[in-house]
């Protein structure tokens, strides 16, 4: 009896977590989704795009921001295997993650020198310049908005 009761029990905590996993997992997604729209309408009404510049562009920057969001993650990843080290690590260790991070770094720059040109070939270089400008634009918007929430 106690063992067909610990393993209900057990049966009972995994199918709760699952689901507490699923519904975080969902907030995420949702915060995700809002936080994309919010920006594409940010970039949009900046950028003032044509039809046809909007029809060439949007695509090319959902590609460029997964593959720079990618290249963030796998650096976000080697700074919590640095804090969350709870043991000494080696001369050799330490050169190998400083190595990965920069690594990660020079991916991403390599990801900004690759895709500028190719939004140079479909928007104006004033239109690409503005869009760097008003990406700062919308991390300083998003902070604005943060610190307003955490006062309130």
């Amino acid at each position: 009896m106690k063992r067909l009761i610990f393993i209900l029990f057990l049966l009972l905590t995994i199918t709760c977590s699952n689901f507490l996993h699923a519904q975080s997992s969902d907030r995420n997604d949702d915060r995700l989704d809002r936080f994309r729209s919010e920006k594409v309408s940010f970039l949009t009404d900046k950028l003032q795009l044509t039809r046809d510049e909007a029809q060439k562009f949007w695509p090319l920057y959902n590609e460029f921001e997964k593959k720079r969001w990618e290249a963030q993650r796998l650096r976000r990843e080697l700074e919590y295997k640095v804090q969350s080290s709870s043991t000494q690590l080696s001369s050799r260790d330490v050169a190998q993650l400083t190595r990965d991070f920069s690594g990660s770094m020079q991916k991403e720059a390599e990801l900004y020198v690759k895709y500028n040109e190719e939004f140079l070939e479909i928007i104006p270089p004033e239109k690409v310049l503005l869009l760097y400008k008003s990406e700062n634009e919308f991390r300083i918007h998003l902070l604005r908005k943060y610190r307003e929430n955490i006062r309130q």
